[in-house]
């Protein structure tokens, strides 16, 4: 046997020949793509298919291409089972491969120039330790909307996930993964299956729902990554170019700031707190590259992107460029998409850096699993000490809508944590919407510095109110406690047209917006999840006798809470339920009966008692929350 070394070197000369010959590889696929293109159910190019695939999984594997082999892997089952069955995904098929084929070709591309950036991430998908049912509707599903999959063991889950964080991981519910923050994480759990303990912001999902609606969640999840809510700031002197990105960054949800020269440039980037700054070179004063020189040498923008630009595209201009300090460099005159393309690159690496330490990427703000943490350690302090400690809970009035909705909301949590920080408080995420802060004030002290934002607030494109709640002496000092009694002070503030509410023990009980009665804990995880991404306030319970004594005891000041109420309950069903609810809380709830039983006697039963509606079970979540809105509006109405 040769030595080690040159043991190494004949197998990464192999290597570099397999990879050498992988544009043979991708063109068999694309060959396979056209065939599929015109004869979807073939049975011989599905079998060829399928002997590609499986070539490709075993041999990119055996040379240390693991992401190929990954890919390949993933697809490997659902060629099986188009083989199976002619007609599953037919008219998409030809689609599948195409995307694969770019997968792939992104995968063999990095192993061939190693200086990948994590901006490919944004795209993958990671399933990790389904069971092959679910993984082969979820890999045809991802793959025709353009994801990247791949299918993993839990074991090597860990490792993936803190090499390239990918957009979106689903994920077995018995499994217990570190996701970082801002991935999307769903968990699917067989009827009666074990659910691990789990991470803030992760979702739970029965395993036989939908593929679409899987993804549509995960997508709705995801942190807004790219440009949306991003500040930029342009300094260029002349105006029509000014205009020109003004424009082309709006238009991608980016919040854009022009100056026409570099003067008091430190003191602007202090202000507008850009992800990125985009320099003209041949700026009067101050040029470009004496400007970038400055900026990096100052620590406090070590992590800012800068994009140099000029009408000179020589090399020596270029290499001058990189020399001062910039990420990229950009030719004029700019050609739109070319920019947007280098701005997002370097966006996502900055997106990565920021998530990888649990920071919210367009606001800098920390992240729930963080935030929570970082509550609980300062709560804990105060408490052995003595000191007053208070939580508030900031919301918007409405959940913001859109990518310019929540690009606006995401301005706005900055400029309000901003404008606490300088009074000593913490601010960061408490989900998808709310934000939390921390400060070491009794509630009144919190309420005095609160006031006055939310007042201008109202005049603003998204109105929001807070509630707050403080650490009373000998109480259990915990994030999440004190959180919820502020999230019941935000609702009080909320119905009586507050700014600020501190609670009290009078507004423990008071009826939230929804009202969820639901024993599958999967199903009723992912109804909460779109009622909070709604900015909408809930409560759940899982058995008829605890709903009953729920809603004896709520409040519902001057308002109709909708009743999500499951048929099927353990203890008492539904209907019981609901007959008893209208004789003791006569008027005061409006129901929504839920069950897989959808017979029209079952129907007519739930009408005729005074139901708003009754859904039938697998729910469709657009369905729901499209119904929701409407059941609202007309309450408000009345």
């Amino acid at each position: 046997m040769p030595p080690a070394a040159d043991l190494q070197g004949v197998l990464e000369k192999l290597r570099q020949k397999y990879l050498a010959s992988s544009g043979n590889t991708l063109t068999a696929f694309s060959k396979l793509a056209e065939q599929l293109e015109a004869s979807p159910d073939a049975p011989e190019v599905v079998e060829t298919l399928r002997r590609e695939l499986h070539r490709v999984h075993g041999t990119a594997g055996s040379y240390g291409l693991h992401e190929a082999s990954r890919l390949a892997g993933a697809l490997e089952p659902v060629a099986v089972r188009w083989a199976a069955s002619p007609q599953l995904d037919r008219a998409r098929r030809s689609s599948i491969v195409r995307q694969f084929v770019r997968s792939l070709t992104a995968a063999f591309t990095a192993e061939e120039s190693p200086a990948k950036t994590p901006g490919e991430t944004k795209h993958r998908v990671l399933l990790v330790d389904l069971p092959e049912d679910a993984s082969t509707r979820l890999v045809a599903e991802a793959m025709h909307r353009g994801y990247q999959v791949e299918h993993v063991s839990a074991a090597s889950a860990t490792e993936l996930l803190r090499a390239t964080p990918p957009a979106i991981v689903v994920s077995g519910a018995h499994l217990e993964l570190d996701v970082p923050d801002g991935v999307a994480h769903l968990m699917l759990r067989p009827a009666g299956g074990v659910l691990a303990p789990r991470r803030v912001g992760a979702r739970v999902l029965d395993a036989n729902t939908d593929a679409k609606e899987i993804l549509h969640i995960a997508e709705s999840l995801a942190t807004h990554a790219g440009l949306v809510g991003v500040s930029v700031l342009v300094v260029e002197d002349d105006p029509a170019m000014a205009e020109l990105l003004r424009a082309l960054g709006e238009r991608q949800g980016m919040f854009v700031e022009s100056r026409p020269d570099a003067s008091d440039i430190i003191a602007t980037l202090e202000a507008v707190q850009p992800a990125l700054l985009l320099l003209d070179i041949n700026l009067p004063g101050d040029n470009g590259l004496v400007v970038t020189r400055r900026l990096r040498e100052d620590e406090r923008f070590g992590e800012l992107a800068i994009v140099l630009v000029s009408a000179s595209t020589d090399v020596d201009t270029r290499t001058a460029a990189f020399v001062a300090g910039a990420d990229d460099f950009q030719s004029k005159p700019v050609v739109p998409a070319e920019l947007l393309r280098r701005i997002e690159r370097l966006l996502e690496v900055g997106r990565q850096r920021k998530l990888a330490r649990g920071i919210h990427p367009a606001t800098g703000l920390p992240m729930p699993n963080r935030m929570q943490r970082e509550i609980d350690e300062r709560l804990a302090t105060a408490a052995s000490r003595a000191e007053p400690a208070s939580v508030a809970i900031i919301r918007p009035h409405e959940a913001p809508e859109g990518v310019q909705g929540s690009a606006r909301w995401h301005r706005a949590a900055r400029l309000i944590a901003a404008a606490l920080a300088t009074e000593g408080a913490i601010t960061g995420f408490r989900d998808e919407v709310s934000l939390v802060v921390f400060q070491q004030l009794p509630a009144a002290g919190v309420a005095d510095r609160l006031e006055p934002y939310a007042e201008a607030s109202r005049s603003d494109a998204i109105p929001w109110s807070a509630g707050i709640a403080e650490l009373r002496p000998g109480a259990d000092p915990s994030a999440d406690r004190l959180s919820r009694f502020a999230e019941e002070a935000w609702t009080a503030a909320r119905d009586r047209g507050e700014l600020v509410h501190l609670w009290s023990e009078s507004d423990a009980g008071i009826a939230p917006d929804v009202i969820v009665v639901e024993d599958d804990a999967a199903l009723a995880d992912l109804i909460t999840f779109a009622l909070a991404s709604r900015g909408l306030s809930y409560v759940v319970f899982t058995t008829g006798p605890a709903a009953l004594e729920g809603l004896r005891n709520m409040r519902a000041r001057g308002r109709q809470p909708i009743l999500l109420l499951d048929v099927d309950l353990p203890g008492l069903d539904g209907f019981s339920l609901y007959e008893q609810v209208r004789v003791e809380r006569a008027g005061l709830f409006r129901a929504v009966f839920m069950s897989v039983h959808a017979s029209e006697a079952d129907q007519l039963r739930a009408l005729r008692a005074g139901a708003l509606d009754y859904l039938a079970k697998p729910l469709s979540l657009r369905v729901l929350m499209a119904k929701l809105t409407s059941w609202r509006a007309s309450g408000n109405a009345g």
